[in-house]
């Protein structure tokens, strides 16, 4: 049997997004070879695309108001419905970012585009009319299929749902799902907390969350109209899009919106009080030289002035950061912080959580650092800035684990495992709160095209999508199509079961305290018991 896929080298071609619509040429070639599907939404009627492998494309739906002017760091509005058929057919504009901590000017070059498939085939704008998604489909029919919802990472500063690397088609062909992915507010935008200077900005601190609330209210509205069931949706996230899920597992106003969810390689288990997130709106108004009672005019400052003093501050890690513009705790739409609340049972809902092996191999690159030249100097000194006194402690129980080990080696494992133990911590959160099943992965694979990376971050993120043929980093390399599958199997049984499986893997057991474990996603996929368990005791004893 020939399983049809798409093919992304032949189909790139430059998009651009500088508005929601189609051009006139691209609509009206649709509409003449009778591709062109048409539905109803809440807001009003939508038209896609039918691709050649027979998936239905909706790129760029609004599903909230524009965020510009008097919506600027407010809740998101409903839209005013349109008249007509809106043409859905490019991709929307991403959120407005810059440089950022999670994006440093600089790194791997050429590399980063081959490793994460970010190219020039893919051109867009950047607007604050940005609460748009994407959905792919099998069917416009009433069959009621499992959705997947995909909320992207870059941190909370940048990123967009654009691109081959996690364009829904492969999984919406081979798995019968409806898979989503969306925009939504970032940094200063998403994320400034100003409640503490005017009682209107009460949801300030937050709306970057409540976007994807937002988001998921209309996937629950609309989402029986593309042959999508509104009771089986899957949230989930790589990166700071597992933050995002994280702290959507702790927010009340998520519940019952979401029935799974996947953090992948990234967790936000606990975020800036609302009092550290006020210090830090306050450093904002300062370099923008505007007084706390002069609240209101942030929201005529230009974005490009207000994306470009956020980053400044990011980046140059200002007096009192505290992490910079993300979500904060102890407001009214995130009582708790997510750690907390998992485990008091905000989220009873089957979830899944891991990451790769070598994560902080891919964030030496990015700032040009080969692992295989960092110094005994440089690992001291960087675990030092870190762990302070208890760096020469750590160091040396590593060193007793992995005595074959570089100081290159070593730093990797050891940044690595700070986002272990994060997955590690709330996984245990997770099972403490009962009612629901816990799962774990180590994700283990390495790409041959760039060895010095070994399982870096975000190198699993297209095998989940089956799109590894997206980027040159997996390209057709035979056991990346091999494991693509399966993994991307097991993600949508997950969806549709609660419970991961598939063809190619073990029978995958739930995670326990007692025996953590573990389906470890390699060319050939086992079940391991807590997997370098050596390093989370040594861990766990320091307190680190």
């Amino acid at each position: 049997m020939t399983i049809t896929r798409r093919n992304f080298a032949k189909s790139a071609s430059l998009i651009t997004a500088g508005s929601l619509f189609a051009s006139p040429l691209i609509a009206r070639a649709s509409a003449a070879n009778g591709k062109a599907p048409i539905v109803d939404t809440v807001y009003g009627k939508v038209r896609g695309v039918r691709q050649e492998d027979g998936i239905y494309t909706f790129k760029g739906i609004p599903y909230a108001a524009s965020t510009a002017g008097a919506n600027r760091f407010m809740a998101p509005q409903k839209r005013d419905p349109w008249a007509g058929v809106r043409d859905c057919i490019d991709w929307g504009p991403i959120a407005p970012q810059g440089a950022s901590q999670a994006n440093p000017s600089g790194g791997m070059g050429h590399d980063f585009a081959r490793f994460f498939g970010v190219g020039s085939e893919i051109a867009v704008s950047q607007s604050e009319d940005c609460l748009v998604l994407n959905v792919f489909t099998p069917a416009l029919d009433n069959r009621k299929r499992p959705v997947m919802v995909w909320i992207h990472g870059g941190g909370f500063s940048i990123g967009g749902s654009t691109g081959q690397r996690s364009d829904g088609s492969n999984v919406a062909l081979h798995q019968d799902v409806v898979t989503v992915s969306l925009n939504h507010r970032l940094g200063v935008l998403g994320y400034c907390h100003l409640h503490g200077y005017d009682g209107d900005f009460v949801h300030s601190g937050n709306v970057g969350q409540l976007d994807l609330i937002a988001a998921l209210e209309w996937v629950r509205d609309n989402i029986e109209h593309f042959g999508g069931d509104p009771d089986t949706v899957l949230v989930y996230g790589e990166s700071g899009g597992g933050g995002k899920v994280s702290t959507l597992m702790a927010m009340p106003g998520a519940s019952g919106l979401y029935h799974r969810s996947i953090c992948q390689s990234g967790t936000a288990n606990r975020l800036p009080s609302a009092d550290q997130a006020t210090e830090y709106a306050g450093l904002l108004l300062k370099e923008l030289d505007l007084a706390t009672d002069d609240i209101r005019k942030l929201q005529q400052v230009p974005v490009e002035r207000l994306i470009a003093t956020a980053s400044k501050m990011e980046l140059s890690g200002a007096p009192g950061m505290r992490m910079g513009f993300v979500p904060t705790a102890n407001t009214v739409d995130l009582p708790r912080n997510p750690i907390e609340a998992v485990a008091d049972g905000s989220s009873p809902v089957p979830f899944m959580i891991g990451c790769t092996k070598h994560e902080a191999s891919l964030f030496l690159s990015a700032s040009g650092t080969d692992p295989a030249t960092v110094t005994e100097e440089r690992l001291q000194h960087q675990l030092r800035g870190m762990f302070h006194d208890k760096a020469d402690d750590l160091l040396e129980g590593y060193r007793a684990n992995h005595p074959e080990h570089t100081p290159g080696d070593l730093l990797v494992r050891i940044m690595t495992d700070r986002t272990r133990m994060a997955s590690i911590e709330l996984a245990e959160a997770h099972i403490q709160a009962g009612g629901a099943p816990t799962y774990m992965y180590l994700f283990t694979w390495e790409s041959p095209v760039l060895p010095h990376l070994k399982s870096a971050h975000g190198i699993d993120g297209t095998f989940y999508f089956d799109n590894t043929e997206s980027v040159e980093i997996t390209s057709d390399n035979p056991e990346a199509l091999s494991l693509a599958k399966s993994v991307s199997t097991a993600w949508a049984n997950f969806a549709k079961y609660g419970e991961p499986s598939a063809p190619g893997l073990p029978d995958w057991p739930q995670y326990s305290l007692e025996n953590r474990e573990t389906m470890v996603l390699s060319a050939s996929p086992a079940i391991e018991n807590d997997p370098l368990g050596a390093d989370r005791k040594l861990r766990e004893e320091l307190g680190v």
